[in-house]
């Protein structure tokens, strides 16, 4: 489970008090603040003189947002990814003719631990407790802070006046906070990402033993109905459920699979399905969830289940970047969404069970999206499809003996993150040495299998014939490709692999034994098929 974190930009007046300029000059200024949240939905708090507040970052220069982001890392001890903006707000003051800009950023946290600096006082709180301790120190921007964790998929806007009396300084709210974005277009699907977060507790709690995690999911007087070992249709309460977990060793995987599968929101009920797998899939069963929302909270007052047949007999990993840019740049990228979904059509339809694997697991950026394809149109408003790249899995959630197959999927995201990272190196060459699986790759997800090595010592890609996006066709001139931390083809060559590629627009599919690649989002496909052919061979 990773940790969700709402950077919040304009939330902190401590922040911005502490990190003025010694002098009332009129220097305008940017702030950004985190709000961090755990995998109970805990905030973390930071003791400050005047009360509690959030953690953050004051700059008076020209700044790169990942500059700012790095920076509070390095300096707190946290790791988080790439954000997304989710709000500015704008700060003018009664002493000087100054603008200080506040930005609103959403990130993932790769770590369930504390910040490492020793230095400064942290804790965690539940949200209600967290929102009413902001309110105390500064109310307004409590109030900010609440609506943020209610709506955390609207990007916001407003404006505060910084007043000084004295040598103390207040903040108020001068213009209401409003949506940026269009508030209805959001509100469902701001709803539906916190009845997924609350459905994560069960799958996580019941997966890895962890009790407490598993009540924190369900409302103190739920009711579950289920089918004991016995056959007798009883009804428990959560207490009783979790009871069943209370044995075994916590924080250890138990080998219950769980996804996601449907989410429904009405008002402030919801309906939920969600799919739990046994080890290897000896076992399937379908849980069917009841929702409510309690304040800032979502909660299941009901659930029930039923056990059905083996559905998917075979499983393939996606490798997928978490790289929001190019290398030190502002220059977006992300993964390719055409390979993504061509890919996975193949694999859904062969009755193949798919996962999404990232260096920092959760959510990844996706690119060229076309609206005009059917097929793309099909997958964007697929909510289960969706939630899977939102809550991507971290290596270190990956058994690879429960794989036949590992892709690496392309767009210039591809370059970063995943070919140096080894624990991904790890799983692909475990599902291929260990479990005589195969390995693949499309595009720009060859920069994923360079440097992967067989158990001897040898580049798996020596002495075979690759296929990818060949350097040739990269735009040397452009200021994408001078971030590149090295060439696909050029590297291939070198680690005395034979690379192949046809003209631009046409697929190549290269399959040299158990190591299927080809060149370009019109590969996909091709690729996944050549490698359920070579699965079902393998059968006989």
């Amino acid at each position: 489970m990773k940790n969700y974190i709402l950077l919040v930009a304009m939330l902190l007046t401590i922040q911005f008090i502490n990190a003025q300029p010694k002098t009332n000059e009129d220097v305008n200024t940017s702030v950004i603040n985190l709000v961090i949240l755990n995998d109970n939905g805990d905030v973390l708090l930071k003791k400050a003189t005047i009360g509690w507040i959030t953690i953050g970052a004051f700059y008076e220069k020209r700044h790169t947002i990942n500059e700012v982001i790095d920076s509070i890392s390095n300096k707190y001890g946290v790791s988080i990814t790439k954000p997304n903006l989710k709000g500015v707000f704008t700060y003018k003051f009664d002493f000087n003719n100054a603008v200080s800009v506040r930005q609103l950023y959403v990130a993932k946290s790769t770590t369930n631990d504390l910040p490492t600096n020793k230095n400064v006082e942290f804790r965690w709180a539940p949200k209600d407790e967290a929102i009413e301790k902001f309110k105390s120190t500064i109310p307004s921007l409590g109030e900010m802070i609440a609506q943020v964790i209610e709506y955390p998929q609207v990007v916001w806007g407003g404006s505060f006046l910084i007043k000084q009396e004295n040598e103390k300084k207040t903040s108020i709210i001068t213009e209401d906070f409003y949506p940026i974005s269009d508030a209805s277009t959001y509100r469902e699907s701001s709803h539906n990402a916190l009845v997924v977060e609350t459905l994560q507790k069960y799958m996580e709690g019941s997966s890895y033993n962890k009790r407490e995690m598993l009540l924190s999911a369900f409302a103190d007087n739920a009711t579950l109905y289920l089918t004991n070992r016995d056959g007798d249709f009883k009804r428990y309460s959560p207490s009783e459920y979790a009871d069943f977990f209370k044995n075994a060793e916590k924080g250890k995987f138990n080998g219950r699979e769980a996804k996601v599968l449907k989410v429904s929101v009405t008002n402030d009920i919801a309906t939920a399905k969600v799919e739990i797998a046994g080890p290897n899939r000896a076992w399937v069963y379908i849980d069917l969830f009841l929702l409510k929302k309690f304040k800032n909270d979502w909660k299941i007052i009901s659930k029930t289940a039923t056990r059905v047949g083996n559905i998917a007999k075979n499983a393939v990993l996606f490798v997928v970047s978490n790289a929001h840019y190019y290398a030190n740049t502002d220059i977006p990228t992300g993964n390719s969404f055409s390979e993504i979904i061509n890919a996975y059509d193949v694999f859904k339809k062969a009755n193949y069970k798919i996962d999404f694997v990232s260096p920092k697991g959760g959510a990844v950026p996706l690119a060229y999206i076309n609206t005009s394809d059917e097929m793309s149109k099909k997958y964007l408003y697929d909510t289960q499809f969706m939630n899977a790249l939102k809550n991507t899995k971290s290596p270190l959630e990956i058994d690879a003996s429960q794989y036949r197959a590992v892709q690496y999927i392309g767009g210039g995201a591809a370059m970063f993150g995943v070919p140096e990272n080894k624990e991904i190196q790890r799983i692909a060459m475990d599902i291929y040495e260990k479990h005589n699986g195969i390995i693949s790759s499309v595009c720009h997800g060859t920069a994923g299998i360079v440097n992967l090595k067989t158990k001897d010592g040898k580049y798996i890609v020596d002495g075979k014939r690759v296929s990818g996006y060949p350097d040739d066709y990269e735009n040397k001139d452009a200021p994408y490709f001078k971030t590149f931390p090295f060439l696909i083809k050029k590297t291939i060559e070198e680690r005395g692999g034979d690379f192949k590629f046809s003209e631009r627009g046409k697929f190549t599919l290269e399959t040299d034994g158990r190591l299927v690649t080809g060149q370009n989002f019109q590969s996909s496909k091709p690729v996944s098929l050549k490698i359920i052919e070579l699965i079902d061979a393998m059968k006989k």
